[in-house]
């Protein structure tokens, strides 16, 4: 990591909620590790010089694309079409002008990536809830760079519910693959910021230092959007047996146990999402959205007394335990 960058890492910001200001929880201390945000480009620096020849290949595909069919929003790539159903209108071409295609971002099989959630297997209901969320605002971020990103305009750019259900009623029926290993160590490879998320940088280690630090086994494949990288997640030593205390007994009792709401094995429960195997990265991120309010949509409410107790390190062993388990293979309709 280079010193700019890791001046940046160690940054971090105070964020008082609402409940905090009435007397509740105190006030919780955002770490700016936990969203890796790369800064824009200084104002005046020339375009990058993009390759539109070359055609670039993944393991195991037959397929070829050039970097700007990678990077079209409004007609994704699609590596391994076989693998999965026909993509409805929406998951593969989007509604233009700001609507990018909901595969471009979470890939044509719905495992995502860990700067954005995975949608396979989620309840149709709860992801077009989630959808509205970020149209009206309930849904932000606590990033301390930004509190909206992209899903907002996308958001915004997908005005019929129609559009978002079809794309609902696509990721729902897929199953979700864990493609994380979880690794807990005191040290951990130098990482630099690549975008919004991390990427090796080197040959050499740094203490981890409590953070939870999520990388693509190849950055190069990461970017040509192979749902079939793998991601190693390093975490504290220690980290899944805590994880696993926190989310089987509750850190407020009982009734706020993980699988009070997720059910048994973390695999959802009606319109309760899934969440075993999921990007440790995402799902840290997520806990720390509930605990400063940055989500208060309508199904946020029942987070509020799970992470109101939760310490940064909670938080890190919570999302390393329930990404390391199997998710379900099931499907839904």
């Amino acid at each position: 990591m280079r010193r700019g960058e890791r001046l940046a890492v160690l940054l971090a910001v105070t964020v008082a909620s609402p409940l905090g200001a009435q007397g509740g929880a105190p006030p919780f201390v955002v770490p700016a590790w936990a969203f890796p945000t790369s800064p824009p480009p200084p104002k005046g620096s020339p375009p990058a010089v993009v390759d539109s020849i070359t055609r670039h290949r993944v393991p195991n595909s037959p397929r070829r694309y050039t970097r700007p069919q990678v990077a079209n929003a409004f007609d994704i790539p699609d590596w391994f079409p076989w693998q999965h159903p026909p993509m409805p209108a929406p998951v593969q071409y989007g509604v233009r002008p700001e609507g990018r295609a909901c595969g471009f971002c979470h890939l044509p099989d719905g495992q995502g990536r860990p700067e954005n959630g995975t949608l396979a297997g989620l309840p149709v209901e709860y992801a077009v809830r989630q959808v509205r969320a970020f149209r009206d605002g309930t849904r932000q971020s606590a990033n301390p760079a930004a509190a909206t990103g992209p899903m907002h305009t996308v958001a915004r750019g997908f005005p019929s519910d129609d559009d978002i259900r079809a794309a609902a009623r696509y990721y729902a029926r897929l199953p979700l693959t864990r493609r994380n290993v979880v690794r807990e160590v005191a040290q951990v490879p130098t990482t630099r910021i690549a975008g919004l998320l991390y990427a090796y940088a080197g040959t050499g280690t740094e203490p981890l230092a409590g953070r939870l630090i999520e990388v693509p086994e190849s950055f190069e494949r990461h970017e040509l959007r192979d749902p079939w990288v793998r991601y190693t997640t390093y975490v504290p030593v220690g980290s899944v047996a805590r994880g696993r205390r926190l989310a089987t007994r509750g850190p407020a009792g009982a009734a706020t146990s993980c699988a009070a709401c997720h059910g048994p094995q973390l695999r959802g429960v009606g319109e309760v999402p899934p969440i075993a195997g999921r990007s440790p990265s995402n799902l840290l991120r997520q806990l720390i959205n509930f605990r400063t309010r940055a989500r208060r949509d309508s199904t946020a409410a029942s987070m509020y007394a799970v992470v109101d107790s939760l310490t940064i390190d909670d938080m890190v062993a919570l999302a390393a335990y329930v990404g390391s388990l199997s998710p379900s293979r099931s499907t839904r309709k």
